[in-house]
């Protein structure tokens, strides 16, 4: 028993002795050494940073708190700057600023920076104006080169006769440096285009893509997309908009692409997405909220990826009886507003060759589009093609009869929507997609962007779709428009080709082989 209370007392010990220890270690925190020194670091750092920023703050009246204290510093940083490289050329300038100054010359260094910016372009443009009036009057080269030495100096300016005669053209002077400005910015833009045509160049630009030389010897010229497609974009079916508009309330209104595969359908909505806004579909409810973001479009503007009936359905079989499995659940398909787009037969079958889709024909990598089948040779035998749409098989002839039949097809549609061609997205594409957008009634963009990276994705039949810069050395250069076709393809093409339907859409026969 004795035994058994000795280990009972023991046990309490033990169990008492805790919470002392835990006192101990908890005052040994703050008397170890390295904490300490932690500690005075870190109050050292935060007075650096309250005495640093107190100094870049400033005690201005005008400061708004820590965002303009570091605008500020970084305007302190550019204007000291600016004032270490031109001080030394402008430093009489200043001085005459400083002393007619009232407040005995003391300026804010932005103001400093602003008045000497602006004596450099009245000087510098003085200085232009005089070379040009010396270059009428006809003064030679070594004259023209001492003007320019005396006149890079300020001071030797202010003490020449030349600029003193045009001291009373002030005006004039000012409104040269406009025009020189102008013209040195028009100078630098050649440099960087290396010669490229200005429409070219503009749609690039907007693309936010940079030529360099190599891009620039690539890049097809203006005269031959104008011989191929013509100088103007080709819309029909504007005249249906304004029955679209009276049928179907704003806030229910959307946009979309349909065409065949291989027309540029992803550009459109691409193109549509970031341009166009129907500003009142953001008030229309979700079709159904449960469903993935790919059923929803992603900045509800009424732009959306496909028609709900499926973009590459035939439109008699598929409108009103089909559901697309992306886009179109949940939507009212009278309430859709379809862009068809069209692209030339001839590089489209050429594109059927690259990425064939849901069609299926007899060909190869080097008999392509194969529309006579190149192992028979004693006769003319088309190569059949069989496509699978969501509700139905079909057959045709040829790659050239599928291009005929569906088109032809939505030439019979009664229903309010547009057609356009492909190459207009590529080389028109803020005109085409600016009258698609009012079409609906909807607010474009004052900021053009356009889609340089492939609109497609780069996986499964997309792999390899081209960019825009792609695009552009594809469908911009004639010769490659009838890559694969053999003479007996190209005669087959042009006796079997809806010529109504090209004229149409203003698409030019190639000339026939010779031989």
């Amino acid at each position: 028993y004795d035994d058994s209370n000795s280990l009972r007392r023991k046990r309490r010990t033990r169990r008492s002795s805790a919470q002392p220890t835990r006192r101990a270690f908890g005052s040994s925190i703050l008397m170890n050494g390295m904490f300490q020194k932690l500690l005075l670091l870190l109050i050292a750092v935060v007075l650096f940073d309250i005495f640093y920023l107190w100094d870049a703050f400033g005690d201005d009246i005008d400061s708004q708190g820590p965002e303009a204290g570091i605008h500020k510093l970084h305007d302190k940083n550019r204007i000291e700057s600016a004032l270490q490289s031109i001080s030394s050329k402008l430093h009489a300038i200043n001085e005459a600023k400083e002393n007619a100054d009232n407040n005995g010359g003391l300026l804010s260094d932005k103001d400093k920076i602003l008045d000497l910016e602006h004596e450099v372009e009245i000087w510098k443009g003085r200085y232009e104006m005089a070379v040009r009036l010396q270059k009428v009057d006809g003064h030679d080269e070594s004259y023209f080169s001492g003007v320019e030495n005396q006149l890079s100096d300020p001071i030797n300016i202010l003490n020449n006769p030349i600029s003193n005669n045009y001291e009373n053209a002030q005006m004039e002077n000012e409104i040269s440096i406009v025009e020189a400005q102008e013209e040195k910015k028009h100078r630098a833009r050649n440099v960087e285009r290396y010669g490229v045509d200005e429409h070219i160049v503009k749609i690039l630009t907007a693309a936010n893509v940079e030529i360099d030389e190599e891009l620039a010897e690539q890049l097809p010229t203006w005269n031959d997309i104008v011989s191929m497609y013509g100088d103007k974009p080709v819309i029909h079916g504007l005249e249906t908009c304004e029955a679209y508009r009276d049928t179907v309330k704003p806030e229910k209104r959307m946009l979309g692409p349909a065409g065949m595969f291989n027309t540029g359908t992803n550009l459109l909505f691409e193109l549509m997405k970031v341009n166009c806004d129907i500003k009142e579909a953001r008030y229309a409810p979700s079709v159904d909220p449960s469903l993935p973001i790919r059923y929803r479009e992603p900045r509800r503007n009424g732009m959306r990826w496909q028609a709900p009936w499926g973009k590459h359905n035939p439109p008699t079989t598929h409108r009103g009886k089909n559901v697309a499995k992306a886009w179109g659940t949940g939507v009212i398909q009278t309430d859709f507003f379809p862009v068809v787009l069209i692209k030339d037969p001839y590089s489209w079958m050429g594109s059927q060759c690259r990425h064939k889709y849901a069609s299926f024909w007899g060909h190869d990598e080097n008999h392509c589009p194969n529309l006579i089948r190149w192992r028979i040779t004693d006769r003319d035998d088309t190569a059949f093609v069989r496509v699978k749409y969501a509700l139905e098989w079909r057959q045709y002839e040829s790659l050239l009869d599928m291009w005929n039949k569906w088109y032809e097809e939505w030439e019979e549609q009664t229903f309010p929507h547009l057609t356009t061609r492909f190459e207009d997205l590529l080389f028109h594409g803020e005109e085409v997609t600016r009258q698609a957008c009012d079409c609906v009634g909807g607010e474009f963009t004052n900021n053009f962007q356009y889609v340089e990276e492939s609109a497609k994705r780069t996986v499964g039949v997309h792999k390899g779709a081209n960019g825009l810069v792609k695009a552009m050395l594809q469908y911009g250069d004639p010769s490659k428009r009838l890559t694969g076709f053999t003479d007996r393809d190209r005669r087959y093409a042009s006796k079997n080709m809806d010529t109504e339907m090209m004229k149409k859409y203003a698409y030019v026969s190639p000339i026939l082989p010779t031989s």
